[in-house]
């Protein structure tokens, strides 16, 4: 969590949408770092010719620890097979900006 960059009116994507559309998402990432949460609030400008368009929502999230993730898959029975840092395989380490998490059902 303390390494996602909080930003504030961010064009994240811009382009066509369908025949004579534009579409354009705005975006602002906030933290409470104290509370694991981050906030997503979202803006899809949609235009057609001289129309416009704004669709507006928000997601917030808590984020979890990988240890945190992995006990709470083994306590409702998976069986945690690798923690990876990348999507080429590689180890995950607290710095990693990904986790991949690979877990069956156990029986």
């Amino acid at each position: 969590l303390s390494r996602w960059q909080e930003y504030k009116r961010h064009k994240s994507l811009e382009g066509p949408f369908g025949h004579g559309r534009h579409v354009t998402l705005v975006e602002s990432v906030r933290q409470d770092r104290r509370r694991r949460l981050t906030f997503f609030d979202q803006e899809f400008i949609e235009r057609e010719g001289k129309k416009r368009k704004v669709h507006q929502c928000s997601i917030t999230f808590r984020t979890l620890t990988v240890p945190e993730v992995t006990r709470r898959l083994e306590r409702v029975g998976f069986r945690v097979d690798a923690v990876l840092g990348d999507y080429q395989g590689d180890d995950w380490s607290p710095d990693a900006d990904v986790w991949v998490i690979i877990a069956k059902r156990g029986k």
